[in-house]
């Protein structure tokens, strides 16, 4: 069977466009892929890698190939606090060239937005072990995409 890398693009290009438009930036695609790497790669770094896996088993192609960009194996996740892991996200923002980072939301409204609709992908079950490693305070972050 063919792979068709088309229908991957199309499809990724699609979830970062109504990403845009939830942000209520339809503009700022280049904007939004940076922010949806920053929240994935902040994510990565707190769970196991064996929880990574199970998760991305779940992405679409696009996702999983942002998710794995530039990734490192570590032994132990790093648990953070929520400030932090909002923190570390604008840092990776920082890293992926987002300086000018001004639009009316906060981070963590950016994040939540983010963990939203990635919920769309990831089952019931694996939102709940994803939660189990992560601090109380950062499950807060993901309280919209428990309702998908």
């Amino acid at each position: 069977m063919a792979i068709n890398f088309n229908k991957y693009a199309e499809e990724g290009n699609l979830f970062v466009k109504n990403l845009a438009k939830t942000f209520g930036h339809p503009e700022e695609i280049g904007r939004t892929g940076i922010i949806l790497r920053a929240v994935l790669h902040t994510l990565r770094e707190r769970i196991t890698v064996s929880e990574s896996i199970s998760m991305i088993a779940q992405l679409p192609m696009f996702l999983k190939a942002i998710y794995v960009d530039t990734w490192k194996y570590r032994e132990k996740p790093v648990r953070l606090n929520k400030e932090a892991f909002l923190k570390e996200v604008e840092r990776h923002q920082d890293q992926y060239g987002e300086y000018e980072f001004s639009w009316d939301k906060s981070t963590e409204e950016i994040v939540k937005i983010v963990l939203k609709e990635l919920g769309a992908y990831i089952t019931k079950g694996e939102l709940e072990d994803i939660l189990a490693q992560l601090p109380e305070d950062v499950k807060e972050l993901f309280t919209e995409s428990m309702h998908h």
